[in-house]
């Protein structure tokens, strides 16, 4: 397998949008080949490739073409909870706009966001390393509706999008003028390259302003969250591996609590920060090694590590065995697995 991951909480929202529609999310997670623990929560990760194509074949299959548009929709502000501590160190808005883009491209593995500033406007383009993905009308779809979901999330509507632009084509009029309504500015269609154009005034909003609004976003997410507690702090934690602030006041400070009161809620779940900082450090590792796209140095970066001899130590601990005998042993089951499918 050679498609980078993404965090399985970009899924958020999939399954009740699905069944909304009067679908059943299984049988879409079966037909793309995704991993059952998907489906029942337990991956923290999953292949960018059949992110995408999850959504394509939900997208035919509910005969909703605009699936992408509403997943983004639903999605909150939580996926920036681990930035907060960063967030409060930036001295300008394009400071903390470029410390979003440069995290969103640690989580996602293989997508880039590059930000313009140009004389009136700022223009962020987004592309993906996989051709046949960035083709995709759901790849468009998504990235730039979770971006406008973003920017909306961060600075409120002050700030109007000035227009989106897609690489794919639409003759459809009808359809235009439905992305026009939906994105609230104007649309186009065949260009070079996938991004979206802001107001330059942006920059111009008071940083210390920005940040207590984002605050205030992302608690209020945090608190009509669903999840318990345990689940939250885990998810925030897969989150802030990449970007390397896993001490406990880094994710006390992103749930917006003290370390002893997150300390505290999580012996009430007969758990602690350190069993749980494993838990999600041996999951996301072991989803890590079945993928050969990641070298073991990049696993251990990606999970918080400053080189792979203390990722290694760790693996061993959790485990038994090394992390290279661990990506060895998954390669053999997978070879006769697929040896097994042949003969039958």
């Amino acid at each position: 397998m050679l498609s980078p991951y993404i965090n399985v909480s970009f899924l958020s929202g999939f399954d009740e949008l699905v069944v909304s529609r009067g679908g059943e999310p299984g049988r879409f997670y079966e037909a793309v080949g995704l991993d059952r623990r998907v489906a029942s929560g337990e991956a923290q990760l999953i292949p960018h490739d059949l992110f995408f194509q999850l959504l394509e074949t939900t997208t035919i299959g509910l005969n909703f073409p605009d699936l992408a548009l509403h997943l983004a929709q639903r999605q909150d502000m939580t996926v920036l909870a681990p930035l907060n501590p960063v967030l409060r160190q930036c001295v300008s808005v394009k400071d903390a706009l470029e410390t979003i883009i440069k995290y969103l491209k640690l989580i996602i593995s293989g997508y880039q966001v590059e930000m313009e500033v140009q004389e009136d406007v700022v223009k962020l383009s987004f592309d993906v390393e996989l051709p046949y993905v960035r083709a995709s009308s759901v790849f468009q779809d998504y990235s730039l509706a979770i971006a406008v979901s973003v920017l909306h999330g961060l600075l409120g509507r002050s700030y109007p999008i000035r227009a989106c632009y897609f690489i794919r084509a639409e003759a459809n009029q009808n359809r235009i003028e439905a992305y026009a309504r939906f994105f609230g500015c104007a649309v186009s269609f065949g260009n070079p390259t996938l991004a979206l154009t802001v107001d330059k005034a942006i920059l111009s909003q008071d940083i210390n302003r920005l940040i207590e609004q984002i605050d205030r976003r992302i608690q209020q997410a945090l608190y009509f969250s669903q999840e318990s507690f345990t689940h939250l702090v885990s998810k925030t934690i897969s989150f802030c591996l990449a970007n390397g602030t896993v001490q406990i006041e880094d994710i006390a400070m992103a749930l917006n609590c003290s370390s002893r009161t997150l300390q505290r809620r999580l012996l009430e779940q007969n758990t602690s920060y350190q069993a749980l900082l494993d838990e999600v450090r041996f999951s996301i590792a072991n989803q890590y090694l079945e993928n050969t796209y990641y070298r073991l140095t990049d696993i251990a970066m990606l999970l918080g590590y400053s080189n792979a001899s203390a990722f290694t130590r760790s693996y061993q601990r959790w485990s038994g065995v090394t992390p290279k005998a661990a990506r060895e042993r998954s390669q053999n089951r997978m070879q006769n697995t697929e040896l097994g499918s042949i003969d039958h």
